[in-house]
């Protein structure tokens, strides 16, 4: 037989230890077994080994232990914390999606109106209600780019 049967024969033994599912080439290795002795007498070992191993108990200080646990229990109140927060985004997202869809649907009737009153053809009532529409949200984004930009200034000057 050759040695490349045999090292096949022992890597899978090695691996059946770690794996407890049996598959094609477990069957190959029992037949193998049942002709090779010094393979069975690995196989044997190795099992000795693994039982020996398995029965070393390790016992962890009390401090680590204890600071384990209590590591577990904060990345599970932040784990939490992330979640309530999500939570808080997902209906404040929801909120403003149907405040806006009811108040631009009132705004709009309300500038046709207006439209109307002034005798306004209807482009420059539209272009009023785009302008009121989106004015606002484009400066209050401007001005908050221009804190942030601010701010890291601010951060760089501190160092």
């Amino acid at each position: 037989m050759s040695s490349d049967i045999h090292e096949r024969a022992r890597m899978l033994i090695a691996l059946s230890r770690a794996e407890e599912d049996p598959n094609a080439e477990e069957s190959w290795l029992a037949a193998h077994l049942e002709s090779c002795a010094p393979c069975r007498q690995f196989a044997e070992k190795a099992g000795e080994t693994v039982r020996s191993l398995r029965a070393i108990q390790i016992a962890a200080g009390g401090s680590l232990v204890f600071t384990t646990q209590l590591r577990v229990r904060q990345r599970a109140e932040d784990l939490q914390r992330r979640q309530e927060r999500l939570w808080v985004v997902w209906v404040c997202c929801a909120a403003v999606t149907l405040w806006t869809a009811l108040t631009t649907a009132a705004l709009w009737r309300g500038f046709a109106w207006m439209g109307q009153q002034a005798g306004l053809p209807a482009p420059a009532w539209e272009i009023c209600f785009v302008l009121f529409c989106f004015v606002p949200p484009i400066l209050a984004a401007i001005v908050l780019l221009a804190r942030g930009t601010y701010q890291e200034v601010w951060d760089v000057r501190q160092k």
